[in-house]
């Protein structure tokens, strides 16, 4: 289900099987241009990307299933992928990034559904970042303001992605969360380089500190405001 609230678009799409959330925002000032949040490959995407001719791409981590379509986007259109130090290693390897182990990511799935990923996952899987940053970065995106807060927990380079703005029309607040915050599911913080302590003692509290009325963009599921994803949220694993 895409949203559209007033003069703010973003365009939602899903992994078959992991529903893992691509997320393709556009510019408010500037219609060519989008910010798109963990790309995967969609053929439905394809009628939205044709209407672009360049895009800011930013990761919520640097697990497979919320890289997947980096390299696919890059022959779409011209796209420039942000990265923090961190999560630019970890994306540039097979390993790192999980990909060489992605039929773990299924292993609880039915056959079909495995057979399924089969045909779409890499297991050598990797990509490049263009510009690397520290901890946190931030910038304007049309009549957005764009920041990158680290919230360790399911990974080492998780982080949540900000957007706000006090133009009216526009949705003030917007936060893709990534899977530090998913909804109906736990967070999983027990893989490598998860940590339940980083998330309890950095993520959970910001997350909490997040404005009631904001809209959470999560990895996995569908969007909603905060209050309604966590009215029953679910303790970390």
């Amino acid at each position: 289900m895409h949203y559209t609230d007033q003069n703010t678009q973003i365009y939602v799409f899903a992994m078959p099987v992991l529903d893992s959330r691509m997320y393709i925002m556009i510019n408010d000032e500037n219609d060519r241009e989008a910010l798109i949040i963990d790309p995967l490959f969609s053929k439905e995407a394809s009628s939205v990307l044709t209407r672009l001719e360049k895009a800011t791409i930013l990761l919520t981590h640097s697990h497979y299933d919320h890289i997947s379509g980096v390299n696919w986007l890059r022959e779409q259109l011209a796209c420039t992928l942000l990265c923090s130090d961190v999560c630019a290693k970890k994306i540039a390897d097979c390993h790192e990034n999980f990909s060489a182990f992605s039929s773990v990511l299924v292993i609880n799935k039915t056959e079909e559904e495995q057979a399924q990923c089969r045909d779409f996952f890499e297991e050598d899987y990797t990509c490049r970042a263009d510009i690397v940053y520290g901890k946190e970065t931030s910038f304007a995106f049309g009549s957005y303001r764009v920041e990158t807060i680290p919230t360790p927990g399911h990974s080492e380079c998780s982080q949540c992605i900000r957007l706000s703005t006090d133009k009216k029309g526009l949705t003030p607040e917007i936060i893709f969360t990534g899977d530090s915050l998913v909804n109906g599911h736990d967070v999983i913080t027990r893989l490598p380089g998860g940590s339940r302590r980083d998330y309890l003692a950095i993520t959970k509290p910001y997350l909490e500190h997040i404005a009631p009325d904001a809209i959470i963009m999560p990895g996995h599921g569908d969007w909603g405001k905060k209050a309604d994803l966590t009215r029953n949220a679910p303790s970390p694993s």
